[in-house]
């Protein structure tokens, strides 16, 4: 059994051993471990609080911590519902958000994402194509200058890549009059950009890697310092998988929204730009109001 296997079942078996000993006559387990003013709270309510928990989840207290969590959350939900908070404009909006997130949740999971398992042989091969990240992974001391894209042309990177110190970095940018934000890091292999992974296996020490722009600005980075620190293909293995996982996954739901958008009736209309823009007036408006009833004379807090 995995380790979520493990923490799974002794979850449902710390919610039994609960409802176990508050059981009825004859000692027939209930599926109720409590009741709040008629409310019942099940064991499945219970197995999925203890489920979503650190630490030793199928210890008794830990139960009963959970249970006595579950009751006062039961607690409040009367009394928002007796308040009729259920019937607020912004919590059915609140409601109907979180249900259609769960719905697509649901749907994704169970209906668009592969099932297969992928295979060891295709997480050594993964291994076995990226060593940089791997069997050859190096941990990088850097200097990273931050610059616009617009402040580098090409003959200014042409100057920079003869700089070999942060010194002569910092002269070349201050001689054209560039600003720049600087930050001292550590970065593994698997932190740097897969485009820029070549360039970084065969960097040497004081060479300036310029990077590509993004959104207008343009990182470059001076490696200060190499540390070989490869990765086992054993420990490599299940990071591999969940790698490997998650970009199936990705490209599962990105062709399938490609197909169901091919299909679907969909219509944008013109005043998507000025309901939102009405949305945020309104919300500056709300504010400024708030604003003056909170300064208005005979409303503030006495400091006496």
């Amino acid at each position: 059994m995995t380790v979520s296997g493990i923490r799974v079942g002794s979850v449902v078996l710390a919610a039994a051993a609960l409802v176990a000993c508050g059981s009825g006559k004859g000692g027939q387990a209930s599926q109720v471990v409590a009741k709040v003013d008629g409310s019942e709270i099940t064991v499945s309510q219970l197995s999925e609080a203890l489920a979503t928990r650190g630490g030793d989840s199928a210890a008794p207290q830990v139960a009963r911590q959970a249970v006595d969590a579950l009751i006062n959350e039961q607690l409040l939900v009367k009394g928002a519902l007796d308040n009729k908070l259920d019937r607020d404009p912004a919590v059915v909006q609140a409601l109907e958000h979180t249900r259609r997130q769960v719905l697509a949740r649901a749907y994704v999971e169970r209906m668009v994402f592969p099932k297969d398992e992928i295979s060891a042989a295709e997480q050594i091969d993964y291994y076995k194509k990226h060593p940089a990240l791997f069997e050859s992974r190096r941990m990088f001391q850097v200097t990273v200058y931050t610059v616009k894209a617009a402040d580098v042309p090409d003959l200014l990177r042409a100057e920079l890549a003869n700089a070999h110190s942060a010194d002569e970095v910092t002269k070349v940018l201050a001689a054209h009059g560039i600003q720049h934000d600087t930050q001292a890091l550590t970065r593994g292999a698997e932190q740097l950009p897969l485009e820029d992974l070549p360039t970084f296996a065969a960097a040497h020490v004081g060479e300036l890697v310029i990077m590509q722009a993004h959104e207008g600005r343009l990182p470059m980075m001076l490696v200060t310092g190499i540390q070989e620190s490869p990765i086992s293909v054993d420990r490599a293995q299940p990071i591999i998988q969940q790698y490997l996982v998650n970009t199936r996954n990705a490209q599962a739901l990105d062709d399938h929204l490609k197909q169901a958008r091919a299909v679907a009736k969909i219509a944008y209309f013109d005043n998507v730009s000025s309901a939102a823009a009405d949305q945020v007036a309104g919300q500056l408006q709300h504010a400024v109001a708030s604003e003056q009833a909170n300064n208005a004379p005979g409303t503030g807090v006495a400091l006496n």
